[in-house]
C-alpha cells in the first residue's frame, strides 16, 4: 500500500534552507527541503495525548521504530466511527507452508482523525492543522530541529472546511461546511489553557457531549388537559427521553463572524493598499465562496458582518479563490465551470473569462496520439465530463519592462494527472502558455516562492490503469516536483529538486505503511479526498 499525502506544506525557517510539512492520516512528517530527508514525525493518538518521535540516526535502518517502553511496542487507540476511543482488536493467524507459525493481534478497521488542512504563519513557527472526524483546530509549534509540538487544540461545532490568517497573523479564520465562519486566537493565554487541559476526561470520547440539564417540568397538568391529543402532546412533555438536552458552548475565545445559507467552499483574507483604494488608508477584506455560486466580499476583522458586495457569474458551484499576493485587487476563481473567473473583485466585475475545459480536452488528444499502444495512458477528464477545480496557487516570477510585478497561476482539477499553468501578466491579464503531466492524480501542491518551485503530492492508487514497471534502482513516485525558469519563461524538472524528491519517495517506499497505519482504508480516504464533485448539484436528467 502507498501512502496518500492528504496536504503538504513548505515552510520558510532561517534555521534551515526550508521544511516540508506532509500529512498522512492523523500524522504530520517533516521533511527537509533541501535535502529530501526525513527530520521528524508527528502522530496524533489517544485524543489529547502526543506521541513524537525524531527519527534521526534510525532512518537508515527502514521504517521508523518507536518505542512506547523497554521491551514492548507502542499500543496505538484508534477512534471508532462515532469518534470514541477504542481498543478492540481480533485475532490473525499467520501461516505459512508448514502450518500455523504465530497469532496476532489485528486492529479492526474503524475510522481516525484524518488531517486534511495545513497552514502556517508566514515565519513558520506556528502550524494550523486541521482534523476531520473530531472537528478539531491544532495549533503546533514548529521547531528548530523540524519537530512539532501541540500548543493548543480546539474542537468547532461543526466540521470545518478552510482556515486561513488575518493579516498580522494573530487570528485563525475558520469556516464550516454549514456556511459558518469564526475568528480564534492564534495563541490562548496560560489560563484559558489549563482550564482547557482539567475538561479533557469530559470530552475525550467526544469533544460536543451533550452537557447534562434539569429535567423539564410542564406547567400543564392532567387536571387541566382533557382532550386525547392534548393528553398525548402532555405526555410525550413529562418524558425526560424526548427532551433534548443541550450542548455545550464553545469553552474558548472565539467570535461568529459572518454565515452564508449555502455550504461554504473557500475563505481568503486580503489587505489592500491605499494606492489601490485611493484612500487614506489600508482595509482589510474577507471573501468567501459556497456552493451557491456566490462570491461573498466583506469587510475585515472587526466589521465582517458587514457585506461591501458580490461576485456573481459563475453557474456552478466555486470551489478555490485566489489572490495573488502582489497584485491584490485581482481575484482567480475556480470549481465547477468549465472556466475560470478573472475578477475586479473590489467591483465586483469580471475582467476575464480563461477557458480550462478546452486546455483539457486537447491536452487529453495529444497525449492519446504520443502513445497510442503504450496501454499505460492515464485516465483524463474527457470533453464530456465535467470539470472540479481542486487547487488554485500563485507564485511570483519578475517583474515586466515597465516595472510591474508578474507571476504564475497553478491550477489542478479532481483526478486529473495534469497542472494547468497560467502566466498572470503585469497589466492582470491570465494567459495559458503550458500544461504539464504528471504521474498520478495530484492531491495537494506546496509553493517553494524563494527557489520559484513546487512539490506536489499525488494518488498512485487512484490510476484506472496499471502502473508502468520500475526501473532498476527507482521507486514508486509519491511526490513529484517542477522549477520555473524565468530564461526560458517555463517550467521544467530541476536536477536538484529531482534529488530531494527522489529522496522523499525513497524513504517513503521504505516503511511498511500497512503496519504503521492498519486501520487506514485507501478507499475511504480517497472518498473524502474527492468530495469536491459532490458539490454539484443535480438537474432533472441526475436525478
Amino acid at each position: 500500500m502507498l501512502p496518500l499525502f492528504r496536504c503538504i506544506l513548505y515552510c520558510s525557517r532561517t534555521e534551515h534552507s526550508g521544511l516540508l510539512l506532509a500529512a498522512y492520516g492523523d500524522s504530520i512528517y517533516t521533511f527537509s527541503a533541501s535535502a529530501g530527508k526525513c527530520l521528524s514525525i508527528w502522530l496524533h493518538a489517544k485524543g489529547s495525548f502526543l506521541w513524537e518521535e525524531t527519527l534521526g540516526e534510525q532512518e537508515s535502518t527502514g521504517a521508523a521504530q518507536v518505542d512506547d517502553g523497554p521491551g514492548r511496542p507502542p499500543k496505538r487507540r484508534k477512534l471508532s466511527a462515532n469518534g470514541d476511543v477504542s481498543d478492540s482488536t481480533s485475532a490473525e493467524i499467520v501461516t505459512d507452508n508448514d502450518g500455523i507459525k504465530a497469532r496476532r493481534a489485528k486492529p479492526k478497521t474503524v475510522s481516525v482523525p484524518s488531517i486534511f488542512k495545513l497552514a502556517a504563519t508566514s515565519t513558520g513557527k506556528y502550524v494550523v492543522a486541521v482534523t476531520d472526524e473530531d472537528k478539531c483546530i491544532r495549533v503546533l509549534e514548529l521547531l528548530a530541529d523540524g519537530r512539532l509540538h501541540q500548543v493548543s487544540e480546539r474542537h468547532m461545532p461543526k466540521r470545518p472546511c478552510a482556515v486561513t490568517f488575518t493579516t498580522d497573523e494573530s487570528t485563525i479564520l475558520c469556516a464550516d461546511k454549514f456556511g459558518d465562519v469564526y475568528a480564534l486566537p492564534l495563541l490562548i493565554s496560560s489560563t484559558q489553557a489549563k482550564m482547557m487541559a482539567t475538561e479533557i476526561p469530559a470530552t475525550a470520547k467526544n469533544p460536543n457531549y451533550e452537557a447534562k440539564t434539569t429535567r423539564f417540568v410542564p406547567s400543564a397538568s392532567a387536571l387541566t388537559v382533557h382532550t386525547k391529543r392534548n393528553q398525548q402532546a402532555l405526555k410525550n412533555q413529562q418524558n425526560p427521553g424526548n427532551k433534548p438536552t443541550e450542548k455545550k458552548s464553545l469553552d474558548f475565545d472565539h467570535e461568529l463572524l459572518l454565515g452564508h445559507v449555502s455550504l461554504l467552499t473557500d475563505l481568503v483574507y486580503v489587505t489592500v493598499s491605499n494606492s489601490i483604494l485611493e484612500s487614506p488608508d489600508e482595509r482589510s477584506y474577507l471573501l468567501s465562496s459556497d456552493r451557491d455560486e456566490h462570491i461573498r466580499v466583506s469587510r475585515g476583522l472587526p466589521q465582517a458582518h458587514i457585506t461591501e458586495g458580490f461576485c456573481l457569474e459563475h453557474s456552478e458551484f466555486v470551489s478555490k479563490l485566489c489572490i495573488p499576493p502582489w497584485n491584490t485587487n485581482l481575484l482567480i476563481s475556480g470549481g465547477g465551470n468549465d472556466f475560470l473567473l478573472v475578477w475586479n473583485w473590489l467591483e465586483s466585475r469580471v475582467r476575464q473569462k480563461v477557458e480550462l475545459q478546452t486546455l483539457v480536452a486537447a491536452f487529453q488528444r495529444s497525449h492519446g496520439e504520443n502513445q497510442p499502444n503504450s496501454g499505460q495512458r492515464l485516465e483524463f477528464t474527457t470533453e464530456t465530463d465535467h470539470l472540479a477545480v481542486s487547487g488554485i496557487w500563485s507564485l511570483r516570477t519578475d517583474d515586466n519592462a515597465d516595472g510591474k510585478p508578474q507571476g504564475e497561476i497553478i491550477v489542478t482539477c479532481e483526478r486529473m494527472p495534469a497542472l494547468v499553468l497560467y502566466s498572470c501578466l503585469g497589466d492582470g491579464t491570465v494567459k495559458h502558455h503550458q500544461t504539464l503531466e504528471v504521474e498520478g492524480h495530484i492531491v495537494d501542491l506546496a509553493i517553494f516562492q524563494e527557489q520559484m518551485s513546487i512539490v506536489y503530492s499525488m494518488d498512485m492508487e487512484d490510476k484506472s490503469t496499471p502502473p508502468t514497471d520500475n526501473k532498476c534502482g527507482s521507486h514508486p513516485t509519491i511526490f513529484g516536483a517542477y522549477s520555473y525558469s524565468r530564461v526560458e519563461c517555463c517550467w521544467n524538472k530541476d536536477s536538484r529538486l529531482e534529488e530531494v524528491v527522489k529522496n522523499m519517495n525513497s524513504w517513503v517506499t521504505k516503511q511498511d505503511w500497512e503496519l504503521l497505519y492498519p486501520t487506514i482504508e485507501h478507499s475511504i480516504l480517497s472518498e473524502s479526498i474527492y468530495s469536491i464533485e459532490k458539490l454539484r448539484k443535480r438537474g432533472q436528467d441526475d436525478q
